[in-house]
């Protein structure tokens, strides 16, 4: 058999696969469909969908390298690519992007081949892992357990420490392209859009920090359960009313604080090396040049320096801990640690043992949660599986699994 004759018959299995498709979706009626079984189905399509956007960042490689992307009249295989799957060219330009990063990356390609990575997620782990091949093990068990978020900030930051070069050049690009816009929407919202350098943005959270905790606790106080946006949104406009002297709300107590993190060695020596930490809680990656100056502004920044004291061996019997032992959590944990939750504000330390049945507040024992988890687990039996290298999952009552290889015990906190 010829290779034209064997490429043929594959494409016609291929429509045939299509066509089982349109059948099975044609006859799929969700209303008389069983919650669990949708559920099931729905778990599969999400595997088969990811299984089949690799295959096509798989071809977009081979399209890209020919001129077949032209047949259509398209002007470069980015704009073809957007056409054909009817993604906005930039994704288009991500999945090329990827596309070409996986020569060099097998195990990633693997993965991709498998169902097991998103293109968003696959771009993230491609983009560091050819920055840091090291990291590319790590990567892959990073996308297997995190949210797409924790991905991403976890590839940003082995980029940037194996980069050190292009991370002070795009902070010089967010300082040279600061913006602040306002507009009013077709339907008459107002609009603010503000862009600059990432230290600039941890000061404005730090500042707007306690205008938002002010709010968030006014609106319990009064019985309402106001989402958290709408309370930073309201708090945006306090502390504005704030900096004016006018508005019914004094400032807060407490000045601005951003929390950095920074490797010793790194911030000596002048440069980040594949695996160090140079970062801005809360916005991510800075150069050691930035971390140096805002150091010098004592008053501003609270800093985690690793390989200083050893804060990951603390363990403090109770249930507040220690200063270090909560800076070795905060420095573990900058998410709520169930897998898919992308929240990072005002997270709650949780005991995975409760204090009173003796537990220890200690690293090995606590996690962040944020207020919605931690208040499905104690007041509404949900249940915490997993561990620190695994990850961590929630599951409602009565359906944790009973037996789980590789992970710790449910938690009883």
């Amino acid at each position: 058999m010829s290779v034209a004759t064997a490429q043929q018959g594959r494409t016609e299995r291929l429509r045939g696969l299509l066509g089982d498709v349109h059948e099975w979706i044609d006859a799929l009626d969700p209303e008389v469909m069983q919650a669990r079984t949708a559920k099931a189905h729905l778990e599969l399509l999400a595997e088969i969908t990811r299984a089949c956007e690799g295959a096509t960042t798989l071809l977009a490689a081979r399209v890209a390298q020919t001129r077949v992307w032209a047949d259509d009249g398209a002007r470069s295989p980015a704009e073809y690519l957007a056409k054909a799957t009817g993604a906005p060219m930039g994704q288009a330009i991500g999945m090329l992007e990827t596309a070409a990063r996986l020569e060099h990356l097998p195990a990633i390609e693997a993965a991709l081949r498998d169902g097991q990575l998103s293109p968003a997620q696959a771009r993230a782990v491609t983009q560091a892992a050819i920055a840091d091949p090291t990291q590319e093990a790590d990567l892959l068990r990073t996308a297997a357990r995190s949210s797409l978020r924790g991905l991403q900030d976890k590839a940003r930051r082995i980029e940037a420490a194996a980069n050190p070069e292009l991370t002070e050049a795009r902070y010089r690009a967010a300082v040279e392209s600061r913006d602040c816009t306002t507009w009013i929407d077709p339907d008459g919202s107002g609009r603010l859009a503000w862009r600059g350098a990432p230290d600039s943005l941890a000061i404005l959270k730090s500042a707007l920090a306690p205008y938002i905790t002010h709010e968030l606790r006014a609106a319990g106080k009064a019985g309402i359960q106001a989402p958290y946006a709408h309370c930073a949104a309201d708090a945006f406009v306090a502390m504005a009313q704030g900096a004016a002297g006018t508005g019914e709300h004094r400032r807060p107590v407490g000045g601005i604080l951003m929390k950095a993190r920074v490797d010793y060695i790194a911030l000596v020596e002048g440069r980040t090396r594949p695996g160090d930490v140079c970062e801005i809680e809360g916005v991510g990656p800075v150069p050691v040049s930035v971390m140096r100056r805002l150091l010098d502004e004592k008053p501003m920044v609270d800093a985690i320096l690793t390989r200083g004291r050893d804060v990951l061996r603390v363990a403090k019997l109770g249930r507040s801990g220690d200063t270090y032992l909560k800076a070795a959590i905060e420095w573990r944990d900058t998410h709520c640690a169930i897998a898919g939750c992308e929240r990072t504000e005002h997270l709650e330390s949780h005991h995975r043992i409760p204090v009173s049945s003796g537990g220890a507040t200690s690293l090995e024992m606590s996690l962040p949660l944020c207020g919605f988890h931690h208040d499905r687990h104690h007041h509404h039996g949900y249940v915490i599986t997993g561990g620190h290298f695994a990850g961590f999952e929630m599951h409602a009552p009565g359906t944790a699994p009973t037996t789980s290889s590789g992970l710790d015990p449910p938690d009883t906190g």
